[in-house]
This record gives structure tokens, C-alpha cells and sequence, in this order.
């Protein structure tokens, strides 16, 4: 296992060459993890997003709605597993 101080050190230093937006997704990420809140609600509640709503964003929704209906979708404790994200919540 790999020390705490070195896996904070790590974080720190890719943290230095992110963009604002990057951290703030970042950042909700790690809230998700440490069950500040849920990824559905960092969703739902963006920091920031001062990004226009395109037709490909449209084209996305349907596509993921399409997705759902069709059963292809992955379960937010399942992604965690496959992401190797579990083990981060137990330390």
C-alpha cells in the first residue's frame, strides 16, 4: 500500500496543472467519494458550467436516454468497483 503522504503529495502535484473547471469536477468527484453527496446530486448541482448548450449536448441525451431504456448503463457502486474507486472510501 502506498503511503498516505506520498498518495497526498501525488494529488497536490496534479492539481498544479489543472484548469479551474477540471479541479471543480475534481472536486466533486472526491465529495462524491467521501459521501459528502451523491454523484447524482453533484450532477445535478454544477459548481460552475459556463458552457452554451449545444445540439451535440442535445444529441447526447438522447443517446444516453436510449442507453437507459436499453439496459446499457452501469451502477454508480459498480463503476466505483471497476474504477478501483472502493478501496479509496475504506482507507
Amino acid at each position: 500500500m502506498i503511503p498516505k503522504e506520498k498518495l497526498q503529495d501525488e494529488l497536490n502535484q496534479m492539481t498544479k496543472s489543472m484548469t479551474v473547471e477540471e479541479l471543480e469536477k475534481a472536486i466533486k468527484l472526491l465529495e462524491s467519494l467521501l459521501g459528502y453527496q451523491t454523484m447524482e446530486e453533484a450532477l445535478a448541482n454544477p459548481r460552475y458550467d459556463n458552457e452554451p448548450w449545444t445540439e451535440e449536448d442535445e444529441e447526447a441525451v438522447r443517446e444516453a436516454k436510449q442507453d437507459i431504456e436499453n439496459g446499457e448503463v452501469y451502477d454508480w457502486e459498480d463503476l466505483k468497483r471497476e474504477l478501483g474507486l472502493n478501496e479509496v472510501n475504506n482507507n
